[in-house]
């Protein structure tokens, strides 16, 4: 609507609204004041001329006034104990466009208010929902950080264990060989040489033993040829405790995967004989709901507690790196249950 049709239009309110209500006010013409009907008329009037142009609302207070003095005033000279009807006239006409013109002002700045107000909140939501990316991405970068040092740390482990493997051992292993041969050519009249040879040997066997044990435990090689389940197979074998393993999930998986299962079932194991004073455990894999689920049981004494600084907040660490999440539930007397689940595959590919 042009800026002129709306011009035209407001006085034809303020003509129409002050008659339609003088009308419909009528009934009340006479159980009423006619002073509370011409405060209704200049409210109303008032009102519904706020947020027009001055024109329009000289235009209401004119016809409030003639209105009301068609329909209700009495004849000039009958007081009635009321305003005379003229100046009942001429306060509407005079007061009806000043009314409108400061409810117009209040109107106005309540608008500006809330469309501030409104404003205000639009920027807050802006901020808070850069702020919420900006922890987003920081939690991403952080879970992101957590994986590369976790792989890291597990390349450092399999370079130690070729490296012991291939190095250390194979040299100890060579010098064993050496050494019973050097024993075999002793002459059998010199006994106690030999004897000091079979010392070295056994003082050499055992050197061996433990550096495969350390190579074992940095890194194991097995879970490298065979995968997890024969990892923990092995690992059942060697266990001090009775085990009874129960593996569901026997198809390869990632390497971090395999690796952070493994060392959760190695840490429960270590908790399981240092510390539970257990005597069996039991070992329970199976995906579940497209997750790599890990559990280890053992009757120990429990209260194990993974808050506490010990070796399972560094397997929590471990695990919640990768995308998984780990379940300790260990309560006095009861045993200890370990329950970690891990994404199969890379969750963050």
């Amino acid at each position: 609507m042009s800026e002129r049709g709306r011009q035209v239009a407001w006085v034809a309110a303020a003509l129409v609204v002050p008659v339609a209500l003088s009308v419909a006010l009528l009934p009340l013409r006479y159980h009423v004041d006619d002073v509370l009907v011409a405060v209704v008329l200049l409210a109303v009037s008032a009102a519904a001329l706020a947020r027009a142009e001055w024109l329009p609302r000289i235009v209401a207070g004119v016809s409030a006034a003639l209105s009301f003095n068609f329909f209700y005033a009495r004849p000039y000279d009958q007081f009635g104990g009321g305003i005379q009807a003229i100046e009942t006239t001429v306060v509407l006409a005079l007061a009806v466009p000043v009314l409108a013109a400061w409810v117009g002002r209040l109107s106005g700045r309540e608008a500006a208010r809330e469309k501030a107000l409104r404003e205000q909140a639009e920027r807050n939501a802006a901020e808070l929902a850069e702020r919420q990316r900006q922890v987003e991405r920081l939690a991403a970068d952080l879970t992101a950080s957590r994986r590369r040092i976790v792989a890291a740390g597990d390349e450092m482990r399999r370079r130690i264990e070729r490296n012991l493997h291939d190095g250390v051992q194979q040299r100890l292993v060579t010098l064993s060989l050496k050494l019973g041969g050097v024993r075999d050519r002793v002459p059998d009249s010199l006994p106690a040489i030999r004897d000091d040879l079979d010392q070295l040997a056994d003082v050499l066997t055992e050197t061996l033993d433990e550096i495969r044990d350390l190579a074992r435990g940095v890194h194991p090689a097995i879970l490298v040829e065979a995968g997890l389940g024969g990892a923990l197979r092995v690992l059942a074998q060697r266990s001090a405790l009775p085990v009874r393993l129960h593996l569901h999930a026997d198809d390869r998986m990632p390497a971090e995967s395999e690796a952070t299962a493994y060392y959760v079932v190695s840490e429960a194991f270590a908790n399981a004989v240092k510390h539970a004073r257990a005597s069996a455990v039991d070992i329970q894999v199976d995906m579940l709901e497209g997750m790599l689920t890990v559990q280890v049981s053992d009757d120990g004494v429990g209260g194990a507690d993974a808050s506490c600084g010990s070796g399972l907040t560094g397997i929590r660490d471990r695990v919640e790196a990768v995308g998984g999440t780990l379940a300790v539930h260990s309560p006095p007397g009861s045993g200890t249950v370990l329950t970690a689940r891990l994404p199969p595959g890379d969750p963050f590919g």
